[in-house]
């Protein structure tokens, strides 16, 4: 798997697109559920590891509180750079913002109480690495919480933005780059990388939340934070139009106009020692 995969979302533009597109419609209703299962107390020690933009950083930040600690890791500066701008909730943690790759975690041994990744795993190049990275950073008895989109289910929004540039006949980007099932793990999967890294108590929950956009064009705009948007915007503008075009069919509007993804996912939850 070539490490293109993740360095994809390094565009200061897939950022932008990112934040203003999929962040709150999708990201923050997941990161409430992941943090959610990881038992957050205060005075901890977190790792949120392939941040983005930071939305489970933030939630965490706010359960330890002011007398925990949180790290929000990526390989992305400009992601880092764009979740830095968020201010900080009243009483929470400091976020530290540390540009490294899931593959070389730039942190001592047994340093967290909690280790998180919402959504990174699938697009690591050595997923197993990146999990025995997580368990040699969590401190023994201490929790990692891992979520990956689920294979046993549609992929949610990522699919159709996959399938219309196949249709329009782009080149992929990387390899298996519009391969649906590339950017997914089964429970069993999953469950493996942690058990691997030598985790125990090892448990895989399947839970369904709807992402909604107000309107189709937000929806169809979610490309623009994909690692996709730099090979659309290099195209002429009545060929952009036509990938939006092709994308927007793709969706199915509520009687309000909305857009209505159901989105699966897979996530893990292990313990050290």
């Amino acid at each position: 798997m070539s490490s293109d995969r993740s360095r994809g979302f390094t565009g200061s533009s897939v950022a932008e697109g990112y934040d203003q597109f999929l962040l709150g419609q999708l990201f923050v209703p997941w990161a409430h559920d992941l943090v959610g299962r990881a038992g957050l107390t205060p005075t901890q020690r977190v790792l949120d590891v392939a941040s983005g933009l930071g939305p489970v950083a933030r939630l965490a930040a706010a359960a330890v509180g002011a007398g925990g600690e949180v790290v929000a890791s990526d390989i992305s500066a400009p992601m880092l750079a764009r979740a830095s701008e968020y201010a900080s909730r009243p009483a929470a943690a400091a976020i530290e913002y540390l540009e490294c790759s899931a593959t070389s975690i730039a942190s001592d041994d047994d340093r967290f109480d909690a280790v998180l990744c919402q959504q990174g795993v699938q697009f690591f190049p050595e997923r197993a690495q990146a999990a025995g990275e997580m368990a040699r950073v969590v401190r023994a008895d201490g929790v990692v919480v891992v979520s990956a989109w689920a294979s046993e289910r549609p992929l949610g929004l990522f699919g159709p933005i996959a399938e219309t540039l196949a249709e329009l006949d782009f080149a992929e980007p990387y390899p298996g780059a519009f391969n649906p099932s590339s950017y997914s793990l089964s429970v069993g999967e999953l469950g493996q990388l942690l058990i691997g890294a030598g985790l125990r108590d090892v448990v895989v929950v399947t839970a369904t939340v709807d992402a909604i956009w107000p309107s189709l064009d937000e929806a169809v705009s979610t490309l623009l934070g994909t690692p996709f948007n730099p090979l659309v915007a290099a195209r002429p503008a009545d060929e952009q139009q036509r990938v939006r075009a092709v994308l927007a069919k793709k969706f199915h509007q509520s009687g309000e106009g909305t857009i209505v993804v159901a989105t699966t996912a897979n996530t893990a939850v292990g313990y050290k020692g």
